[in-house]
């Protein structure tokens, strides 16, 4: 007696009945989307906790985005390889590179702008557009023909 592929749970079943390009769109706004702007929000908590930060947290304030620029790195070439067949062609990797770039630019301006005093209301657009890219490029990386 054949027998038959166990039914997918309720959570699953979902999951299968999204559209796979949407899929794809949400996986990269979860992951790729909504992560850096929760980063983005340590050093605006840190400024409501300490007006002044003390030397430790300040240390970890600065060296947060390159480290976790690196651990983007890893985690995007994994990405693009699980994409393209177990590789990771060089186009992928420069435009991720690209984006884990505009993602540094972006806690950057973040980190300044919310420490520093007197900025007009206006520059709070320039983080906004280097996300914008960000999304764009980090988009374009992973997106692959199957999700058309």
């Amino acid at each position: 007696m054949p027998s038959l592929p166990p039914e997918p749970s309720s959570d699953e079943s979902d999951l299968l009945s999204i559209p796979v390009p949407l899929v794809r769109v949400l996986q990269i706004l979860g992951w790729d989307g909504a992560l850096p702007l929760i980063l983005a929000l340590v050093p605006v908590v840190s400024r409501a906790i300490w007006p002044k930060p003390p030397v430790g947290v300040a240390g970890v304030l600065v060296l947060a985005p390159p480290v976790a620029a690196l651990i983007r790195a890893h985690i995007g070439w994994h990405q693009i390889a699980r994409r393209c067949g177990g590789r990771a062609p060089w186009w992928r990797q420069i435009t991720m590179a690209v984006a884990i770039l505009l993602l540094l630019v972006f806690e950057a301006a973040v980190g300044v702008l919310t420490f520093a005093d007197g900025v007009p209301a206006w520059a709070w657009w320039i983080p906004i557009g280097v996300y914008a890219g960000y999304l764009a490029v980090i988009s374009l990386t992973l997106w692959t023909p199957a999700d058309q």
